[in-house]
Formats: C-alpha cells, sequence, structure tokens
C-alpha cells in the first residue's frame, strides 16, 4: 500500500509539474501575442514614417514614438485586424498536414519507413522524400491564397505611417489597390535581396542589420512609387522609376 501511494503521489506530482509548464508556456505565449500587438507592431509602423520622412530629406528618432502619440488605438486595430485576415487565409495551408495525420496516420507510416531506412531499404528512403515531397507541394499550393493576401496587405503599414487616422478598412482596401498589378514586382524585389541575405547570414547574422536599412528603404521607396507619391518625395540613389522599371510596372 506505501509503494503504491508512492507511485500515486509521484504520478499526482508529474502532473502537476506537466499543468505549471503548460499555463507558464501559455502565458509566455500570450504575452508574446500582447507585445507584438500592442507594442512592436506600432513600433514598425513608426519605423515606417521614419524612412518615409527619410526620403523627403528629414527623418528623426521622435518618428518611431509617431504611433503611440497619433491615433494609437486605430493603428493597433488595424494592424491586428491585418494579421487576423492573414492568419484566417493561411488556415487552408494546415489541410495537407491534418489530412496526412488523420487520414493516412502519417505518425506511424513514418515510424516504419524510418525503421526500414535503418536497415538500409532503399525503397523505404524513396518512400519517404516522395511523401514529403508531395506534402511540402500540397501544403505550398494551399497557402497560396495567404501568401496573396499577405502581398496584397504590404502597404497597410506605410499606410498608416503616412495617415494613423485612416480606419482598417479603408487601410486594408488602399493597399490591394495599391497591389493591383504590383505584387509579382514586389516578389522580385524581395527575391533581389536574396543574395545580400545569405551573404550576411555567413557573418553570424551580423551583417543582417547593416543590411536591413538597405532593405527597409527600398520598401519604403516602392510605397511612394505605387502611392503615386514619387513627385513629393526627393529621387533617392536607391530609389526611382528607372529601379523598379526592372521589377515590374507601377
Amino acid at each position: 500500500n506505501t509503494t503504491q501511494l508512492q507511485n500515486l503521489s509521484f504520478t499526482e506530482m508529474s502532473n502537476i509539474r506537466i499543468v505549471v509548464i503548460c499555463m507558464i508556456m501559455g502565458l509566455l505565449v500570450l504575452v508574446g501575442i500582447l507585445f507584438s500587438i500592442f507594442l512592436l507592431s506600432p513600433l514598425l509602423v513608426g519605423f515606417r514614417r521614419f524612412l518615409l520622412n527619410a526620403a523627403k530629406g528629414g527623418g528623426s528618432l521622435n518618428d518611431l514614438l509617431f504611433p503611440f502619440k497619433n491615433n494609437y488605438k486605430n493603428i493597433t486595430l488595424t494592424l491586428f485586424m491585418k494579421n487576423l485576415y492573414i492568419f484566417l487565409w493561411s488556415l487552408p495551408g494546415y489541410i495537407p498536414l491534418i489530412v496526412a495525420f488523420t487520414v493516412f496516420n502519417l505518425p506511424q507510416r513514418l515510424t516504419m519507413l524510418i525503421t526500414q531506412i535503418r536497415q538500409d531499404s532503399v525503397s523505404a528512403l524513396l518512400t519517404l522524400m516522395l511523401i514529403t515531397t508531395v506534402l511540402l507541394v500540397a501544403t505550398i499550393v494551399f497557402s497560396i491564397p495567404s501568401i496573396i493576401k499577405d502581398l496584397q496587405y504590404s502597404m497597410v503599414q506605410y499606410i498608416l505611417a503616412d495617415n494613423p487616422d485612416e480606419d482598417w478598412k479603408t487601410a486594408i482596401k488602399n493597399s490591394k489597390e495599391m497591389m493591383v498589378g504590383n505584387k509579382w514586382a514586389y516578389v522580385k524585389l524581395m527575391f533581389s535581396f536574396l543574395g545580400w541575405q545569405l551573404l550576411a547570414n555567413l557573418v553570424c547574422c551580423i551583417g543582417n542589420f547593416l543590411i536591413a536599412p538597405y532593405i527597409e528603404s527600398t520598401y519604403a521607396q516602392m510605397y511612394i512609387e505605387v502611392s503615386g507619391q514619387r513627385d513629393e518625395y526627393q529621387e533617392q540613389q536607391f530609389g526611382g522609376n528607372d529601379f523598379f522599371s526592372s521589377f515590374g510596372t507601377f
């Protein structure tokens, strides 16, 4: 009886530890979400404000606090709705994983294949590669709607940096209109920095801090182009119509 009580007590303690760990992890996730919504996202809008003012020949560190002094509530709500929409559109991307785990019992199949691979089974290795490839391709295909929405909403932060009083529906609508015919150009622009980013990662990511201002400034120049405000801004060495003409029609 004493042994049973000790085992029971040990089991209860283990369950309590699991519950406590889950609660702590859940609290950390909640804190991270709140931090992103109420602090990080507005700061990023402030950074966009700084970039736009810098394109006019100005720019100040006070621009980073711009969202907290100018309709903070509207900016926070707009960014929350934007991220919520993207999240909802990303849900179809989980369909292949759900089907693989529930219908095809993927974990058990993978365990069997790994066991066979350890026994030098070439066919098992090829099967594993095929399953991985199919699952990856299916996930990418089902994620296309969220990728498109992410591109459509990519100008929302700049719109808020320009006009913090614009409500979330109008900001999202205007961003979608700006990106009509420009989504592919935006994708090519992102890929144009791939070489620099790979090179930056070779120096323990320190290089990212060096190239990030250039990359973000170029995205700001794209907003200036698609919003039709080029005449209001100074031509920058890294921007301008000639630069973006190679990425698409603006």
